[in-house]
């Protein structure tokens, strides 16, 4: 999977359909997030927020009904939030790291090397991965 990039306002959405793992009318998202609501954002920039999430493929689209009538979309988030979350370190790991763990571990720990309770802390997560 490529890396996915949210602008804050996506992942505010996003963030808001993990609540519960439902499907979501446009009305339902509007309310939360439209210009009745405290974001205030107007219909067309709601509606690119959710073209450029689901091209992203953080959600999915449901329509119902007839095309000339203006069909009825339900959204869905796609992953939830750990695998969000797995898909980002993933890629920070790839592009920043060579994929290496070794060296990531380095880096977010200055290159020093760890103390005995870091070690001890870090071969449990291991053990229990």
């Amino acid at each position: 999977m490529n890396e996915i990039l949210l602008s804050d306002s996506e992942k505010e959405i996003l963030e808001w359909m993990w609540k519960e793992d439902k499907e979501y009318s446009y009305r339902d998202i509007a309310v939360q997030f439209g210009e009745d609501s405290e974001k205030r954002w107007k219909k067309q920039t709601l509606s690119t927020f959710l073209t450029r999430m689901e091209q992203k493929g953080v959600i999915s689209v449901r329509c119902e009904g007839e095309e000339r009538f203006k069909k009825r979309r339900y959204f869905k988030a796609a992953l939830n939030r750990q695998q969000y979350e797995r898909e980002r370190a993933r890629h920070l790991l790839d592009c920043y790291f060579d994929g290496s763990l070794n060296q990531f571990m380095s880096a977010l720990n200055g290159g020093k090397k760890l103390d005995g309770a870091e070690a001890d802390e870090l071969r449990k997560f291991l053990e229990d991965v």
